[in-house]
């Protein structure tokens, strides 16, 4: 038993990568969610925005993982993640406004509350970034407040109705959704890297090669080294390659949050030729 949840591996990632970081999210009155916070908190997250919700259980998500392919299926109780509301996300903005660069958000929370935390935080001149995870369809109109969307394979389908099995496919997606006007779309592929996509520019960046042991939060690591990139002042395309090492660290370990610290990140981008400064 481990402690995860999308939003808290993503702020852990980005704690461990070196930035201060913020969770917003809610967990429950029993020993599950004091287990989570302290756990958390530990890895050098603040936690004092989270909301404990007495009435419920702290949410739960149970991990089947195929061995032979190392692909894996969650299947979530989302307990506490559905009592999140706009004035957690509120209360926290008041505090925090003057002292922080990036909204990451996903999913796994009611979506009322995502569009309102992604709505304010454009207003007050944040980077917003949309892991758009667990996968479902998002109306549109929300699209106007992400700086950049990081969707697999499966959420772009999902997302625009385009079969994304093949690259060209997450092309024709990432495309749509440009057209719908987001500013830049992330495609995670996996073991082949992923794909930067923004108006008139195409990038595909490979996936280092590493020997996998685990892929449960390679995503998160992902979404948190392109979050703490964007933060830094990276180009999309420096962030993503920084994302990749991040994730391909992830993989190695056991461990949703097993996200590698900032030297080892560095380390291993210069131990692949990657020398450029950071």
């Amino acid at each position: 038993m481990l402690t995860g949840g999308k939003g808290a591996n993503q702020a852990v990632g980005c704690a461990r990568l070196g930035v201060p970081t913020y969770l917003v999210s809610a967990v429950g009155g029993d020993e599950l969610g004091r287990l989570v916070l302290r756990d958390v908190e530990s890895k050098g997250v603040n936690v004092g925005y989270t909301y404990v919700d007495v009435g419920t259980h702290t949410g739960v998500a149970f991990i089947l993982l195929n061995e032979g392919t190392g692909e894996n299926m969650i299947v979530v109780a989302p307990g506490a993640d559905d009592s999140l509301r706009p004035e957690h996300v509120e209360k926290a903005l008041a505090d925090l406004q003057s002292g922080v660069r990036v909204l990451l958000t996903q999913l796994e929370v009611p979506l009322d509350t995502v569009f309102y935390a992604l709505r304010r935080c454009k207003e007050l001149g944040l980077v917003t970034v949309l892991n758009p995870a667990p996968a479902r369809r998002l109306e549109t109109e929300v699209f106007e407040y992400v700086d950049v969307l990081t969707p697999n394979r499966v959420e772009l389908s999902q997302l625009t109705g385009v079969d994304s099995s093949s690259l060209d496919g997450v092309l024709r997606a990432s495309e749509k959704l440009i057209e719908l006007g987001l500013k830049a779309v992330v495609v995670t592929l996996g073991a082949d890297g992923a794909l930067l996509v923004t108006r008139g520019r195409v990038k595909h960046v490979p996936a280092f090669k590493v020997r996998v042991v685990d892929t449960v939060g390679a995503g998160d690591a992902f979404n948190a080294g392109l979050a703490v990139a964007i933060y830094e002042g990276m180009d999309l395309e420096r962030a993503v390659l920084f994302a990749n090492a991040v994730a391909a660290l992830k993989i190695t370990r056991v461990g949703a949050q097993s996200v590698p610290a900032r030297q080892e990140v560095e380390e291993f981008l210069v131990g692949r030729g990657e020398v450029r400064e950071l």
